[in-house]
């Protein structure tokens, strides 16, 4: 999105030795506010910019690098959906997404103590989001 990159530039933008593309995920923008609300947030992203990256992934000619602020959500349904079609089995998918939340664990910790109105389960990725994702992205697919 247009004030996100303002607020947070990316530092490979500019970088010859890359091709930098940006891809907005366009839906599902607002952090829940309950934990229960953050795989329906998930699936809210799967729309058509959604399924711009996907292709953009997939037919690559080269290596592709992707990413968002925080490198969970956004990231997160880029990557499952990736391995979901790539038939990975949906445990490994989920201890993929589960990662982030080792890797994020004290960032996570301090964004939350900053802002009090954030829940910190609501940002802490847990099996249960991915999970129920994954399950109600099967019905609709």
């Amino acid at each position: 999105m247009p004030e996100e990159i303002e607020q947070k530039p990316c530092p490979i933008a500019d970088r010859s030795e890359f091709n930098y593309y940006n891809f907005p995920v366009t839906g599902g923008n607002i952090v829940p506010n309950k934990p229960n609300h953050v795989s329906i947030s998930y699936l809210n992203m799967v729309d058509d910019a959604m399924w711009k990256i996907i292709e953009f992934i997939e037919t690559s000619t080269t290596n592709v690098l992707y990413f968002c602020n925080a490198g969970k959500d956004r990231t997160g349904i880029v990557s499952a959906l990736l391995l979901s079609r790539m038939n990975v089995d949906k445990e490994k998918i989920i201890n993929d997404y589960l990662q982030s939340a080792d890797n994020l664990k004290t960032m996570l910790q301090n964004f939350a103590s900053q802002n009090s109105s954030v829940d910190i389960n609501v940002i802490t990725p847990h099996s249960s989001y991915m999970e129920e994702f994954l399950d109600n992205y099967t019905k609709l697919a």
